[in-house]
């Protein structure tokens, strides 16, 4: 599923706040920034969360 620049924003944020948090970080990185961790992951397509989309009558 291909995200919109509006769902990466939003999953961005939670997963930052998340591993800022201290959540498991789901990739191997040399990043310290919660912010980095999490657009990696994104970019790997490991991210644990997926947008709810309505559903089209």
């Amino acid at each position: 599923m291909k995200l919109t620049k509006f769902e990466i924003a939003r999953i961005l944020g939670a997963r930052s706040l998340q591993i800022s948090n201290g959540a498991y970080i789901t990739i191997e990185t040399e990043c310290d920034s919660s912010l980095k961790i999490a657009y990696e992951e994104i970019k790997q397509g490991k991210v644990p969360l997926k947008p709810i989309r309505p559903v089209k009558a």
